[in-house]
C-alpha cells in the first residue's frame, strides 16, 4: 500500500464505522480495486480507486466499465457470502490529484454514483473537518470536508 491509499484508507475510516478490504479481489482476480469499503450503518458498499498519475486513462476505462466488471461480481460475491443483501447501494469513490478531476470526469462516460474527490484533501488529515471524524460524513458529497471552509452541507 503506497502513502496515497494509506491516506485514502484513513480518510474512509475515519468515522469509525466504515470496513475496508485493500485490494480485494473481484470475480476471481479481474480487478483489484485499491479497497472495497463497507459502511454497514448505512447499507452502502464502494469501490474506491486511488491514483496519483498525472494522466490516469487506465482509471477512465475501470470507471466506464465499473457495472460489468467491480459492481456485478462483487454484490454476487459479498451477497453470497451473507456481508450484504439487494438493500444496499453501491457506489464508487476516485481519489486524483486536483488538477486532474476536471479531465477525468470529462472522459468518463456516465458519472452516475462516481464521486471524483481530491487526493491532496484526503492526505491533508490536518485540515479535515470535524464531521470527516463522524457518522455525518457522507462520501458521496464530492468533497473532503475543511478546517474553516464554511460548507456546512457536507453531510447528510
Amino acid at each position: 500500500m503506497d502513502r496515497h491509499e494509506e491516506a485514502v484508507m484513513q480518510l474512509l475510516t475515519a468515522n469509525g464505522e466504515t470496513f475496508v478490504a485493500h485490494h480485494y479481489d473481484v470475480a476471481a482476480g479481474w480487478q483489484s480495486p485499491a479497497f472495497v469499503a463497507l459502511r454497514p450503518t448505512k447499507r452502502q458498499l464502494y469501490v474506491v480507486e486511488v491514483s496519483a498519475s498525472g494522466f490516469p486513462l487506465g482509471l477512465v476505462n475501470k470507471l466506464n466499465e465499473r457495472v460489468a466488471k467491480w459492481y456485478a461480481p462483487l454484490l454476487e460475491q459479498l451477497q453470497g457470502l451473507g456481508v450484504t443483501d439487494a438493500e444496499w447501494s453501491i457506489n464508487t469513490l476516485v481519489f486524483v490529484r486536483s488538477d486532474q478531476i476536471a479531465w477525468l470526469q470529462e472522459r468518463v462516460q456516465d458519472l452516475a454514483g462516481v464521486h471524483v474527490l481530491s487526493l491532496e484533501q484526503a492526505s491533508a488529515n490536518w485540515n479535515w473537518g470535524d464531521a470527516v471524524w463522524s457518522g455525518d460524513y457522507d462520501f458521496a458529497s464530492g468533497e473532503v470536508p475543511q478546517r474553516g471552509s464554511g460548507k456546512a452541507a457536507l453531510t447528510h
